[in-house]
């Protein structure tokens, strides 16, 4: 009967305890509250750079038929108290009928997609989306908020 009381106080206490620690990093893993985006410049192409094929070369990679490649030059500042944090796997671009496109690389050398930006400090990032060749691109979904996608000269 005894050893039945403790083993009930051990599930409790590893129950919470996996709570705290599943809450700790849900809010770890998602906080944007203070992101600011700026568009520096939006373009739109049939090609794109592929791996490297050689030390100084790469093979270019076509859209598929119906679709383009967008290419968005970000400057992301976190005008907040805390990290903002997100990953750029969760990222999409929409369509004025608000079809929504995810995000499929990097441009240049960044390898991960998970994204931190110190309070008060800002970032540049060269992002691509394959998008249907007949629309505009609308608003830059991250998490629970939308940015409208517009090119600041």
């Amino acid at each position: 009967l005894q050893t039945t009381k403790i083993m009930r106080k051990i599930k409790v206490i590893a129950l919470f305890m996996l709570f705290i620690v599943i809450a700790a990093f849900k809010i770890e893993s998602s906080s944007i509250e203070g992101l600011q985006i700026k568009f520096r410049k939006v373009s739109e192409d049939y090609m794109r750079p592929g791996p490297p094929s050689g030390p100084v070369s790469s093979l270019p990679i076509e859209a598929a038929e119906g679709m383009k490649f967008v290419k968005l030059k970000l400057t992301l500042r976190n005008e907040g108290e805390k990290d903002c944090i997100f990953d750029f796997e969760n990222v999409y671009i929409s369509t004025e009928q608000d079809s929504l496109y995810r995000f499929l690389k990097f441009q240049a050398y960044f390898t991960g997609t998970k994204t931190k930006i110190k309070p008060k400090k800002e970032i540049d990032r060269i992002v691509l989306f394959e998008f249907p060749d007949n629309a505009k691109p609308k608003e830059l979904f991250i998490e629970d908020k939308r940015y409208k996608i517009i090119e600041e000269k």
